[in-house]
């Protein structure tokens, strides 16, 4: 109690302190694996706080100084982990991620994110199985099936279960959601859906022939077949437009200089989702002028004209593989371009760029950049990497800083400056410095 401004005691004290708790001294004492497991718990706990922290809604965009920190305890936390995790459960586990990976297309092919979002409460599997047989109008799905593949999702935080059998959305499967602002449901029918598990279990011949995944099952390459399947296109494009509007946000903020430009030209910018997000962003004050194949373009039609302002978007056919017309773009965009190609090929595309270009112009090389990033950055761009020779020709792969500078040097490009940014992309801003 308080008496005249000093701390006086209750009758029976003794006027000792308790002693205070050495933590560290505590912690110190404890067997060595003990320690071990107490620190990784520690560190997992520490980041998932600042993971919630750190992130600003509405965009999942964390503030720098705090996804740097959170960065670094993710890895740190992640090598801990391995090492506590059994060799033998590492090696099976990796051994069966396409299973997981098959889980979720099912999931994902079948709409049941879509219809848990719809009912707004959990389902049964009975439930969601009479409305996936309806909503599909083919022959209906085998319910011991069904059912067993939704327990699994379970296990795979792809949905969660509730009490009497009942399965609910998680926060990773929300962006399974087609209404999603930034689903990546049409990424994932791309890349874990039926072509994709034939063309990368090509990769066991790849490995001896030198050829793509893609070229080994199919016997042409991506953009020839492409051609021919008007419906692959469709599901390739909807895909990586998926990718695009997922890290645009990130891309815009950490480039402020995007501000500055007053028309921007994105060559072989796909259907145009990445142009359409920066250009959104700043309220279509900027121009845009998206350049691609004619039937690629073909596509972007439908897909900017069903979005606000998406008609300013001016639509141009061409090939920078070949001479290119003047533009009077300020700044140029090479998104997810020259890892698609061999080195001469590349040099091939930036300097014809560099033709088109005027002096004091901007080129902006958006690309995964290797061995930038924390240890979960640089293996997700390992997967990247290996998903390339699956799907794209053997000169396809993941360059170094250092080996884009050099291109850029040769084509007649100089000032690089590289921009890291949230996404795991790397903004490599250049000017063409002869004519």
């Amino acid at each position: 109690m308080i008496a005249n401004g000093k701390v006086g005691r209750r009758a029976g004290e003794t006027g000792k302190r308790k002693p205070k708790t050495d933590f560290v001294a505590v912690l110190k004492s404890l067997p060595s694996k003990i320690r071990t497991i107490h620190v990784v718990v520690a560190l997992g706990l520490f980041s998932v706080l600042l993971g919630y922290v750190s992130v600003a809604p509405p965009t999942d965009l964390p503030n720098w100084p705090l996804y740097m920190v959170n960065s670094k305890v993710w890895q740190s936390f992640e090598h801990w982990g391995q090492h506590v995790k059994p060799y033998h459960i590492r090696i099976m586990t990796t051994a069966l991620q396409h299973i997981e990976s098959r889980a979720l297309f099912i999931l994902t092919y079948l709409e049941v994110p879509d219809v848990l979002h719809e009912a707004g409460k959990p389902l049964s599997c009975e439930e969601l199985k009479t409305v996936v047989d309806k909503r599909s109008g083919y022959e209906p799905i085998n319910l011991p099936f069904f059912c067993r593949v939704l327990h699994a999702a379970a296990h795979f935080d792809i949905l969660s279960e509730a009490g009497e059998g009942k399965y609910y959305l998680t926060p990773l499967s929300e962006y399974l959601v087609s209404s999603h602002p930034r689903s990546l449901k049409n990424f994932v029918n791309l890349f874990s859906g039926d072509e994709a598990l034939v063309i990368s279990t090509a990769l066991s011949r790849s490995i001896f022939s030198g050829s793509s995944g893609f070229k080994e099952t199919y016997r042409m390459e991506l953009l020839e077949h492409m051609k021919l399947d008007p419906q692959f296109q469709q599901i390739y494009g909807a895909g990586m437009a998926d990718g695009s509007r997922l890290h645009a946000p990130a891309l815009i903020a950490d480039y402020p200089p995007f501000r500055s430009c007053k028309h921007i030209c994105d060559m072989g910018g796909g259907v145009g989702s990445f142009l359409y997000s920066v250009l959104e962003y700043y309220s279509f004050d900027i121009k845009g002028t998206n350049l691609d194949l004619p039937d690629v373009i073909a596509d972007a039609r439908p897909f900017l004209n069903q979005r606000e302002g998406g008609k300013k978007i001016k639509l141009v056919t061409g090939n920078f593989t070949e001479k290119l017309s003047k533009f009077d773009c300020d700044c140029y965009i090479l998104k997810d371009i020259l890892q698609n190609w061999s080195d001469e090929d590349a040099a091939l595309i930036l300097t014809n760029l560099h033709e088109s270009m005027s002096l004091g112009n901007r080129l902006l090389v958006i690309e995964t950049v290797m061995h930038t990033g924390s240890y979960s950055e640089e293996k997700f761009k390992t997967l990247m990497d290996l998903t390339m020779m699956a799907f794209h020709p053997s000169h396809s792969r993941l360059r170094t800083q250092e080996e884009i500078y050099f291109l850029l040097e040769q084509t007649g490009f100089a000032d690089a400056q590289t921009y890291s940014t949230r996404a795991g992309y790397s903004i490599i801003e250049t000017f063409p410095s002869v004519q």
